[in-house]
């Protein structure tokens, strides 16, 4: 479902730049990638773009403790591991050659990044019809991807240590926190009839 899910964004923003610039002879102006390997001959593709790098994965602690079972049409009780629910930490980062005009072409496509999040910042498939259409009826739990994305602002230091362990060459970025992402195995634990109430009479021995 991560893979889905930064699918999205990447197609919901790469439409939005193809709106926002007419440029023909641009193939691509969004990618998913590891930015730390933006200058690796072999990975082709990063450069002159904007870039999304997931850079760190968090469990939503609210929704920690979900029941561990659904109920079925026929009124039973389906046993099976409650979902987990994962916060993405995003790191678009706009990745162009080291020259003045390039340098401010990056922080153009950065800010028409922040205005793009700024306008919207709910996605689910119900808004995404570009990426509905193409996207597997494979996933049962597709349907249920929404996504709401939060602008997460680092202190230098924080700064300092996210590109050094990239590293170490920063380029114009910014952070986004995606909530929430539903991972959930569909393998089934065990299953029984529904308990709708609990006797707590007990029987007196007969004599007593």
């Amino acid at each position: 479902m991560i893979h889905h899910a930064l699918s999205l964004l990447s197609t919901e923003l790469e439409n939005y730049f193809r709106a926002r610039y007419a440029v023909n002879n641009i193939t691509e102006f969004v990618v998913l990638g590891n930015v730390a390997q933006a200058d690796n001959d072999k990975q082709q593709g990063l450069d002159q773009r904007i870039v999304i790098s997931l850079v760190n994965l968090e469990e939503e602690s609210t929704l920690k403790n979900l029941p561990g079972y659904t109920r079925t049409v026929n009124g039973g009780v389906r046993y099976e591991k409650p979902p987990v629910y994962l916060n993405l930490y995003l790191l678009f980062s706009a990745h162009f050659p080291p020259t003045v005009e390039s340098y401010f072409t990056s922080l153009q496509y950065i800010s028409t990044v922040v205005e793009f999040f700024q306008g919207r910042y709910v996605f689910n498939l119900q808004n995404a019809p570009n990426y509905a259409s193409t996207s597997s009826a494979d996933e049962p739990d597709l349907a249920d991807l929404h996504l709401i994305l939060n602008m997460y602002t680092l202190t230098f230091e924080q700064i300092n240590h996210l590109w050094g362990s990239l590293g170490g060459k920063q380029f114009p970025f910014v952070l986004y926190k995606a909530r929430l992402v539903r991972m959930v195995d569909r393998r089934q634990t065990g299953s029984g009839a529904l308990i709708e109430e609990i006797n707590t009479l007990s029987k007196v021995p007969a004599g007593s």
